[in-house]
């Protein structure tokens, strides 16, 4: 992606103002050429092999299992194969919250991940791993990049 994709990425992000997303529970969208911005509330879930939803909210931290997303309203969204952002669903705490997502649709409804929240009490949290040692942020889990120490999972009210 080049610096001016993201920049407009960060851009649309920044435009939106965080009370409409909060106020908005099911989806909006702002239309690209290629694909369109899209917040989604619902639960991560693993998929099984078909593609379709997996019985087990906890069987689904395998290596290399593919994850979706199940809105409020009944449907079920794949990621992108390339989606970075994926990883932080390996974390059943996140996988058992009401989640707000704010991703870029692609064509046949693939989702790529720009921003992952939970929900509480209708209050948006930003989701992310914190090491206390070396002060490092990341927005997936596992170790820490600096010291190796496991980072621990954050909410922060918006």
């Amino acid at each position: 992606m080049g610096r001016f994709s993201g920049f407009f990425i960060t851009f649309l992000v920044v435009l939106i103002p965080s009370s409409l997303l909060a106020a908005t529970p099911k989806s909006v969208r702002l239309q690209t050429e290629d694909h369109s911005l899209v917040v989604i509330r619902g639960r991560a879930v693993c998929l099984d092999s078909a593609g379709r939803e997996a019985d087990s909210l906890f069987g689904c931290n395998d290596t290399g299992k593919a994850f979706g997303f199940a809105s409020k309203d009944g449907k079920l969204y794949k990621f992108l194969p390339t989606d970075p952002m994926t990883p932080v669903f390996t974390d059943v705490l996140v996988r058992q919250r009401e989640l707000q997502l704010s991703a870029w649709m692609h064509r046949g409804d693939r989702l790529e991940i720009i921003k992952v929240q939970s929900v509480k009490d209708g209050k948006l949290y930003d989701i992310f791993y914190y090491c206390d040692i070396c002060s490092i942020t990341s927005y997936t889990p596992g170790p820490c990049p600096c010291c190796g120490k496991d980072l621990d999972f954050r909410e922060k009210l918006q």
